[in-house]
């Protein structure tokens, strides 16, 4: 049968926390809010683009400025500290070398997305992937889509990730899920067929 490895990107393989609180930050100035600190941007991230900017904006009305300023600064700054996760390279390649088919499901937009996994260097990695641009995650969509496309059934497919939309979403698609422990999200008390702490330990989870 074929084995289907569905990834989440922020908190999951790679960690975008510094890029993503500079560009936050860099919103919030511009329209004459402080700073804020990374842990709690770093708390904001999961949910896609426009949960972020509302969270990061608490005037309704400023938000789509915001948003428009959140994205041209991202789109140029986004792959300057973010980096793999320790341990996601070597992960991937040995569940490549495996036959495990790769993708990625992630609420972050399309646009982002390409960008950092080729800055990262992963993007040849994956078979497939679905960002926030259309069906977001706890929504099932993207991961049945994947599954359809590859041909995987739930039964032999996971879902990796480090938030509750996640382990949300791969639920409702019937799959495996596997939590996250170095990410930035919570699961919030979910069950899940694995928790992880280290890419080595999902290897191991993945081959159980």
């Amino acid at each position: 049968m074929k084995r289907l490895a569905i990834f989440d990107l922020d908190g999951t393989l790679i960690d975008s926390r510094a890029d993503l609180a500079a560009s936050g930050n860099y919103a919030r100035e511009a329209i004459g809010l402080p700073s804020l600190p990374l842990a709690t941007v770093s708390g904001f991230v999961g949910d896609g683009l426009d949960k972020l900017i509302e969270r990061l904006i608490p005037a309704a009305d400023k938000r789509g400025a915001a948003k428009h300023i959140f994205e041209t600064h991202y789109l140029q700054h986004c792959c300057d500290q973010t980096r793999p996760f320790a341990g996601i390279v070597e992960t991937l390649a040995a569940l490549q070398a495996q036959g495990w088919i790769l993708a990625v499901a992630t609420n972050k937009p399309g646009l982002f997305t390409e960008k950092i996994l080729r800055g990262c260097g992963i993007f040849n990695y994956f078979n497939e992937i679905r960002s926030g641009d259309g069906a977001r995650k706890p929504d099932p969509g993207q991961l049945l889509d994947l599954m359809g496309c590859t041909g995987a059934v739930a039964q032999y497919t996971w879902m990796i990730g480090d938030h509750h939309t996640d382990v949300r979403a791969g639920q409702a698609a019937g799959c495996r899920v596997a939590f996250c422990l170095w990410g930035m999200g919570h699961r919030d008390q979910l069950s899940v067929d694995a928790q992880v702490a280290s890419p080595q330990e999902l290897l191991l989870a993945l081959a159980a």
